[in-house]
């Protein structure tokens, strides 16, 4: 979608919801949020739909609400209660439906209100609040994001020994490479702070740092223990000198089991 169609989109779905009563809050998020990153052509519409309490079913059973349903190729409800919708275009929807008590257990950092007829902007303000501190105490547990990403390299290399490629693969891309990003993100400047996200630490990495995500990028196409080999290699040289109580002793451990 271009930028004219998106906001075209955007608008479809506020006015056919406005229209219903019993719907009482929409709440874009991420880029439809259109806070700190703007959509562009490759973004989904994300959105929360409160709705009342007995109106639930009708919004959650099907997706004729929607704008432009007969253009829907797929609809699905995730196993967590969300939503997925792809259209015939290309499109993609990522939504949820509940009443105001559902919202409550979101998790929220960028969002924008688009209806909003029972001061949800009290609640959303709080949520997004609650949301920011519980990342930030995550992120200060360093030792537990250390301790999370040299374990997980050295699961995916046992793994990868009885054959468990898919997985060993998993464990060091996802999760080892998920945990690195989060303490690098404390720790190494970026003249771009404003790209990084506070929920998922992969999200823009290139935007925030271009030399080192083309680095991490070019380890994680590598051979999966060359990649486990070569994530280690670089938190050392970035983390040692600034992580305090550096588990120096852990890591030559690690890297001895990974080349054995």
């Amino acid at each position: 979608m271009n930028p004219q169609q998106y906001e075209a989109f955007t608008r479809a779905l506020v006015d056919g919801l406005e229209r219903d009563p019993r719907v009482v809050g929409l709440m874009a998020a991420g880029s439809m949020a259109a806070q700190s990153h703007q959509p562009d052509q490759w973004s989904d519409h994300d959105f929360w739909l409160v709705v009342e309490t007995d109106a639930q079913p009708d919004y959650q059973n099907n997706g004729d609400w929607l704008p432009d349903p007969t253009q829907i190729v797929l609809w699905i409800r995730e196993h967590h209660g969300g939503f997925k919708v792809l259209y015939r275009s290309g499109h993609l929807l990522e939504y949820a439906v509940s009443d105001r008590a559902g919202l409550l257990h979101a998790k929220v950092n960028d969002y924008r209100l688009l209806i909003d007829r029972i001061d949800l902007a009290s609640d959303l303000a709080r949520m997004q609040r609650t949301t920011i501190e519980e990342a930030q105490a995550v992120a200060q547990n360093e030792a537990a994001l250390f301790g999370q990403f040299l374990t997980n390299l050295l699961v995916a290399v046992w793994r990868l020994r009885r054959g468990e490629q898919i997985s060993a693969r998993v464990f060091v891309a996802g999760w080892a490479t998920m945990a690195l990003m989060q303490l690098i993100a404390r720790h190494v400047p970026t003249e771009h702070p404003e790209a990084l996200d506070n929920l998922d630490p992969l999200r823009r990495v290139e935007q925030a740092y271009p030399e080192l995500g083309a680095e991490i990028n070019a380890l994680l196409s590598l051979d999966i223990d060359r990649a486990a080999v070569g994530l280690l290699d670089l938190a050392d040289r970035l983390l040692r000198d600034r992580l305090a109580a550096y588990p120096a002793e852990a890591v030559a451990t690690v890297r001895a089991q990974m080349l054995a």
